[in-house]
């Protein structure tokens, strides 16, 4: 399994756009790993974790061609992790050439969200099957414990608790004997969701910290709560000494420059995640 971590930020980017805080301008002056594309992974180049903003883009600079992207899974539909800009040029309107199928996997909230970002760009209907013959996709609708097959992936969807109404989700996804969990906009793992995620042995963890310790303003993971995970986890032997373990969506709330929040974290035994990082396992 191949991974390439297209952005680690949370909300718009890191520095946030317009602030000033300490953290911010650090972040400007050092640049680096510091600075932060919107949240989103490739898995072996051709499946992508979230079709954000930056996503496409990320992929063109780390030499990834999104055009041969044959799985999409995405956690869900905030504006931060959906861009319905990039998903309408599929159209051939567009004069998109060469056009690889493209399964998308969701829940059902998230893909209902989805279609009214896409219909405020073009009068596109996520559902209909002749705009999926259209742009060549399929769409594969998912909910918390359901396990899919596709290709050579297993895909395992899990309640995310970040949102209700767009009902977002995790995944762990499942190549060539290892697996990956992907948990970015995740408010809390539920004792449901231990129940299934005990049931692996996870090589790869990516995990919300878009809140430093002793600052949580909601809906999100903070570096406390990583910590905690994280040696549960272990206790139980679902990671052990030789998983990887990242820390991603990161924001200026609570959080610091790339070097400080790693030199703190390595202390719990997780690591946090910066643009461009590739991992191969």
């Amino acid at each position: 399994m191949k991974i390439t971590v297209l952005g680690t930020a949370a909300a718009t980017s890191m520095p946030l756009t317009f602030c000033n805080c300490d953290v911010c301008k650090q972040s400007r002056i050092l640049g680096g790993k510091n600075i932060r594309k919107r949240s989103s992974i490739v898995i072996n180049d051709d499946l992508l974790i979230d079709m954000g903003p930056d996503s496409i883009n990320a992929c063109s600079m780390y030499g990834i061609d999104a055009g041969k992207i044959k799985y999409l899974l995405q956690t869900h539909s905030h504006s931060d992790h959906f861009d319905a800009g990039h998903f309408v040029t599929r159209w051939s309107d567009y004069a998109t050439k060469n056009l690889e199928h493209l399964d998308i996997i969701c829940s059902k909230g998230t893909a209902i969200d989805m279609n009214h970002a896409i219909n405020e760009n073009e009068a596109i209907d996520l559902f209909a099957k002749e705009w999926q013959d259209d742009l060549n996709y399929g769409l594969n609708i998912v909910k918390h414990g359901d396990k899919l097959e596709i290709g050579d992936y297993e895909i395992v969807a899990i309640d995310s608790k970040h949102d209700s109404r767009v009902e977002g989700l995790i995944y762990i996804v499942t190549y060539n004997g290892k697996s990956l969990l992907y948990g970015t906009d995740l408010l809390e793992i539920s004792d449901e969701a231990w129940n299934i995620i005990k049931n692996y042995k996870l090589d790869v963890v990516f995990l919300d910290q878009t809140y430093g310790k002793g600052y949580n303003a909601g809906g999100h993971l903070d570096a406390e709560m990583i910590e905690v995970y994280v040696s549960k986890m272990k206790e139980e032997g679902i990671i052990d000494d030789n998983s990887l373990v990242y820390a991603t969506h990161i924001s200026h709330e609570g959080n610091d420059i790339h070097d400080k929040m790693e030199e703190l974290s390595t202390n719990y035994g997780y690591h946090i995640a910066y643009d461009g990082i590739k991992l191969e396992i």
